[in-house]
């Protein structure tokens, strides 16, 4: 296995992988395919820990600043990509550092169903439904934004109903 954090293998089976399509070469090849996947999950990490560092750097050198980035949904949906990275590398940064997973917030612009993952019309709102999963369910985003309204039957219900 990849990784053996509960909640980050459930962030690496249900979206991380979903983005990784094997080559025509590999496909026949269970190897060559395994290869790919793992090449595929180093990038991956790699990226989203290049990213997170970057940001936490700029943001420890200027503790009064405000961070806006702008990433792929595929790097930032669930809260396990570069955004759930930013409060670990942040403490590592600075111990006393007030970055944490409250401190992140994440605002998806104008997804659709196919970005959420979702295999229906809807947008798939979390993560970590089954009752194996519970206690690492997951949000999409914090916030959804959209450009226009959009089709009242995109969304299954209220992120926040409260």
């Amino acid at each position: 296995a990849l990784t053996q954090d509960p909640k980050f293998k459930l962030y690496t089976e249900k979206s991380l992988f979903k983005d990784f399509k094997p080559s025509s070469a590999a496909v026949s090849d269970e190897v060559a395919a395994r290869a790919e996947q793992g090449n595929y999950f180093a990038e991956k990490i790699l990226v989203h820990e290049a990213c997170a560092t970057r940001i936490s750097k700029w943001a420890t050198s200027r503790p009064n600043s405000l961070v806006i980035t702008v990433a792929p949904i595929s790097d930032v949906r669930f809260l396990g990509g570069i955004n759930g990275r930013v409060p670990r590398i942040s403490r590592f940064l600075n111990k006393e550092s007030l970055v944490d997973e409250e401190a992140v917030t994440t605002i998806l612009l104008n997804p659709n169903a196919k970005e959420t993952l979702s295999e229906s019309k809807w947008l798939r709102l979390e993560i970590g439904t089954s009752p194996d999963n519970w206690a690492y369910q997951t949000k999409v985003a914090d916030y959804l934004w959209f450009s226009s309204m959009p089709k009242v039957n995109m969304l299954p219900r209220m992120m926040n109903e409260q």
